[in-house]
């Protein structure tokens, strides 16, 4: 009797491992095409008219910094986001059903929030360092500097990723182990 409830066990476990790795192939479809879809609509805000000319735009909100400043920060923050999204993108191609989180899988994770933290630090200070630059350049003995809350709260779940990334970590090194012993 246990034997076949071990039996039993091991076919469920092994069905639902095909569907985690079969949906992450998916997810990880959608996390290229994310990645590709962040340049895109960078570029266009870029590169693109000031105001929607009828249908749909992309437009760069400069946030009252020279518009070059703006594209600039802009392409930073697409570059790093897009590195992150194609980390993400890594990491739900290496889920497998025999090892659905490998340390390989788990390094990929720990870049996809180290990246994501990256960007959401990157855009709290790069407008704020900006500011404070072109304010010292000008002559300026003040400058305004405005944090969105918005801006702030996005460091949260970066961070919570990036906490996560490092318990997968321990996880994976943790399962390691045991298959080793075994």
């Amino acid at each position: 009797m246990t034997d076949k409830n071990y039996r039993n066990t091991e076919k469920k476990y092994h069905a639902t491992a095909l569907l985690v790795a079969r949906a992450a192939r998916r997810l990880a479809i959608g996390a290229w095409l994310a990645a590709l879809a962040c340049l895109v609509v960078t570029a266009a805000g870029i590169w693109g008219n000031d105001g929607p000319q009828g249908g749909v735009a992309a437009i760069l909100s400069t946030g009252g910094l020279p518009r070059g400043w703006a594209a600039l920060m802009a392409a930073v923050l697409a570059v790093v986001t897009c590195a992150a999204l194609v980390e993400l993108a890594r990491m739900l191609g290496r889920v497998r059903p025999e090892s659905l989180f490998s340390s390989a899988v788990t390094k990929h994770f720990r870049h996809f929030a180290g990246l994501l933290m990256i960007a959401a630090v990157l855009r709290v200070l790069l407008p704020a360092a900006a500011s404070l630059w072109l304010a010292s350049q000008s002559g300026a003995h003040s400058a305004s500097l405005e944090f969105s809350g918005d801006d702030l709260l996005s460091i949260l779940p970066a961070a919570v990723f990036f906490f996560v990334a490092r318990l997968f970590d321990q996880a994976a090194q943790l399962e390691d182990d045991r298959r080793s012993i075994v």
